[in-house]
């Protein structure tokens, strides 16, 4: 699949299924694009990844059929613009607390008058440093970004409404754990609490027209996300993936050790 194809799944109301990426290693983007997975996102906010790390991780998920996507440190007009530069295919921004940085942060993602709009470099590995197609990258670079905003906490969700009204935004994604901590919960999802807080958001989304995002631990986990009409799944982390499998190993062993 390439982002073409993603972003045309969620326009069509599909849903798409992705993991994390907290190993920075190509050869595990391979096995995860030999999965089947739809998408891959590089989590440069809480794991190991450094930018060097990133176009080589790109041009593996590429290479597999996996789309990169990459969640930033932050909030930043930098932070977007060296993932794009590099060749990530969608930029996930974590705790967009507001429509006002929710728009700064789409800015960033397109080319624009504005100073706040993704500044122009050419020569990088996003246009496969081809000084012959420079018009052909700046005309189709929007295009072929999956922009994705994290709301977090509660402000954020207050402001959910205005956020899914500004044009360009593919994905919001609810960050469930930082959510529940924002609501004293510190984790714990299943407190009625956290879980009418978001239903209700989910249905906002939907009701808006944004494709919902969210995390699960397992497949099984993730059905019923997509009973609630969640279409942006990540589902794992690769090294949580790589701990169950050698979990169940062990333990199938354990009786003749």
């Amino acid at each position: 699949m390439d982002v073409f194809e993603l972003k045309a799944r969620l326009k069509a109301g599909k849903t798409v299924f992705g993991t994390w990426s907290h190993l920075a290693y190509s050869t595990v983007v391979e096995i995860v694009g030999a999965s089947g997975l739809d998408f891959i996102v590089f989590d440069l906010e809480h794991g190991p990844h450094s930018f060097a790390d990133m176009p080589s991780l790109y041009c593996a998920a590429e290479a597999s059929g996996v789309v990169p996507v990459t969640r930033v440190p932050g909030v930043g007009n930098s932070n977007i613009l060296r993932v794009l530069d590099s060749g990530t295919r969608g930029v996930m921004v974590p705790h967009v607390d507001s429509a006002k940085i929710a728009a700064e942060c789409l800015d960033s993602m397109v080319y624009g008058p504005s100073s706040r709009n993704r500044g122009i470099a050419t020569l990088t590995r996003s246009s496969m440093f081809n000084y012959q197609n420079e018009r052909i990258h700046l005309d189709g670079a929007a295009g072929k970004t999956l922009s994705v905003l994290m709301v977090e906490d509660r402000q954020g969700i207050a402001e959910i409404d205005a956020i899914c009204d500004l044009p360009g935004l593919d994905v919001l994604f609810v960050g469930i754990y930082d959510l529940s901590q924002s609501l004293g919960l510190k984790g714990d999802l299943k407190d009625p609490a956290f879980q009418k807080v978001f239903r209700e958001t989910v249905k906002r989304v939907a009701d808006k027209g944004v494709a919902v995002g969210a995390y699960a631990h397992t497949a099984e986990a993730a059905e019923p996300l997509v009973a609630l009409g969640v279409r942006f799944i990540t589902i794992g982390v690769d090294g949580g993936v790589l701990r169950r499998g050698y979990d169940a190993i062990a333990a199938g062993v354990a009786r003749w050790r």
